[in-house]
């Protein structure tokens, strides 16, 4: 496609989907690994919830990293072409 199309989204939001990927699959996969690890005490709740000590986090630091690094590197590529223009 020669008609100037250059796909959807911006540099620093194809940059920070792919670094929320690249910190917040890891950071699920340790997270369920130590929810799941240890042994069951009688009379006690058991490994808690998945939700609150796995998917939230993961969640909260993934958009956390996504929409910042977003926001930096949409701020620097803005300045540059400022920078150019004068």
């Amino acid at each position: 496609m020669s008609n100037g199309y250059r796909g959807g989204g911006t540099t620093g939001g194809r940059w920070g989907c792919g670094l929320a990927f690249l910190i917040g699959f890891p950071l699920f996969a340790f997270l369920l690994f130590i929810t799941t690890f240890g042994d069951c005490v009688p009379d006690e709740q058991c490994h808690g919830s998945v939700f609150i000590y796995v998917v939230l986090p993961t969640a909260l630091a993934a958009a956390l990293i996504g929409f910042g690094s977003r926001a930096i590197i949409n701020r620097a590529i803005q300045k540059r072409n400022q920078r150019d223009i004068r």
